[in-house]
């Protein structure tokens, strides 16, 4: 088995498509690329994370870097750390939403953005050919650096739009036993918001002790807690917190879309302008900028991609559906720390309001996702759904539609072998239709 390598960096099934051997060799390629000094290294709470980070700091070392340890950090803490001066870049060690047999490795540049294109074919190209080592004279050396969270905290704490006084709030955070852990408590103490915590552990076996992204399906746990506990908001972590999903005060799962058109509705209220999200986040975004009679651009996936067009379009505000909210005035990374400064800021700037009412001045949609394993080269399927769908809306990102009253997404995934079908629409026939047509397509090809 092999690793999956996108522009994310790599990632793979422990022991099986990802070993200390290939994180070595990917560390040192990175290594080179970033030149010799130092490099921050932080990861998730996988039982695999104190062997790939040993595997990452001998590839780092190797090749004359310094790696600075920061132990378990949530990613955008990593990229944070990556921008101080003198850092030459960072990896964080995580499979974000994989399950916990997953592992990956993070490239972060200087800049705290994960890797552009130029330096990502400059990568592979460092991977496909011999790398000279560090002698004993060069050879990197590693050491620990403690604090980066409360760094972190500290950042958010200056962001210029943040409320930190009001209504008393309460909230329950599902970390799902992951980097989230100590940074979302310690956050909500700084912003005076009462917190209680769910799901505080990995088991002992090395699993999440959920569903590790946070979907509708995964969440119901969090629903429980929050009405238990008379909560104002729940907020739901992946397992390196870069992502946050809300569940309103009466235990409605509202999902990862909202927390994105949530940012970009209250942060465009005090700073209005353009807006960026991808091609495959929900019409909200769209909404929640029109209401501040701002535009909206959409990018292919990825996170990368959405910053370079948030630079493209001078737009300080954006991020991903996927609950991955990217204030550029802060980091151009996405980060569960903005996402939920956001919403209290929200709620203690609108006494009178709530999650849920909130969320129910939007229209309502419905999301259809769907991924299904193939094997085969995208372009044999892109052909055959041109020949069905007609020319696309847009290419940038496999196969993007618009529809009477939403869209349509079909793109091959960058961190599993599967291709995605997402569509939303306020009407299902739109999406029954097009998902027919879609698993049909599928079918015939693999069954050939």
């Amino acid at each position: 088995m092999k690793p999956i390598i996108s522009g994310s960096g790599i990632r793979g099934i422990f022991g099986k498509s990802l070993t200390v051997a290939n994180a070595s060799e990917f560390a040192s390629a990175f290594g080179i690329l970033s030149g010799s000094g130092p490099v921050v290294v932080g990861r998730d709470t996988r039982r695999s994370g104190p062997a790939v980070e040993a595997a990452v700091s001998a590839g780092l070392m190797s090749v004359g870097c310094d790696p600075v340890l920061l132990g378990i950090v949530p990613t955008p803490t990593v990229q944070l750390e990556a921008m101080k001066e003198g850092i030459r870049g960072g990896i964080a060690i995580t499979s974000s939403h994989n399950p916990g047999e997953w592992n990956a490795l993070k490239l972060i540049g200087s800049d705290g953005v994960f890797l552009r294109s130029d330096d990502r074919n400059r990568l592979m190209a460092f991977l496909s050919s011999a790398r000279k080592h560090a002698g004993y004279r060069e050879v990197g050396i590693p050491r620990k650096l403690s604090g980066a969270v409360e760094r972190h905290i500290e950042g958010v704490l200056s962001l210029p739009w943040l409320i930190t006084e009001g209504r008393p709030l309460k909230a329950v955070l599902d970390v799902t036993g992951g980097a989230a852990v100590s940074f979302a408590p310690m956050l909500m103490e700084r912003l005076g918001v009462e917190c209680t915590v769910i799901n505080p552990e990995m088991t002992p076996f090395g699993d999440f002790p959920r569903v590790a992204e946070p979907t509708v399906e995964s969440l119901r746990g969090l629903s429980r807690a929050v009405t238990n506990e008379n909560a104002d908001i729940g907020f739901a972590f992946d397992p390196d917190g870069d992502r946050l999903a809300l569940v309103d005060e009466n235990g409605k799962i509202i999902g990862e879309d909202y927390t994105v058109a949530l940012a970009i509705d209250f942060v465009l209220a005090t700073r209005p302008g353009p807006a960026v999200v991808n091609l495959s986040t929900s019409r909200l975004a769209e909404d929640a900028a029109a209401k501040h009679g701002c535009r909206l651009y959409r990018s292919p996936v990825g996170e990368v991609n959405v910053v370079e067009e948030m630079e493209k379009r001078g737009a300080i505000i954006g991020g991903e559906g996927n609950g991955g909210v990217i204030d550029r005035a802060f980091h151009a990374g996405r980060d569960s720390g903005v996402a939920m400064a956001c919403a209290v800021s929200f709620l203690r700037s609108n006494p009178a309001s709530s999650i849920g009412s909130w969320a129910d001045s939007y229209p309502s949609y419905s999301m259809f996702k769907k991924k299904l394993p193939f094997k085969n080269e995208f372009e044999v399927l892109r052909y055959r759904l041109l020949e069905e769908f007609g020319p696309a809306d847009d290419t940038r990102d496999g196969l993007w539609y618009i529809r009477n009253g939403g869209w349509m997404h079909i793109r091959s995934s960058g961190t599993e072998s599967v291709v995605r079908f997402i569509a939303e629409n306020r009407d299902n026939d739109y999406i029954d239709r097009d998902f027919r047509i879609f698993s049909k397509t599928m079918e015939s090809i693999c069954a050939e």
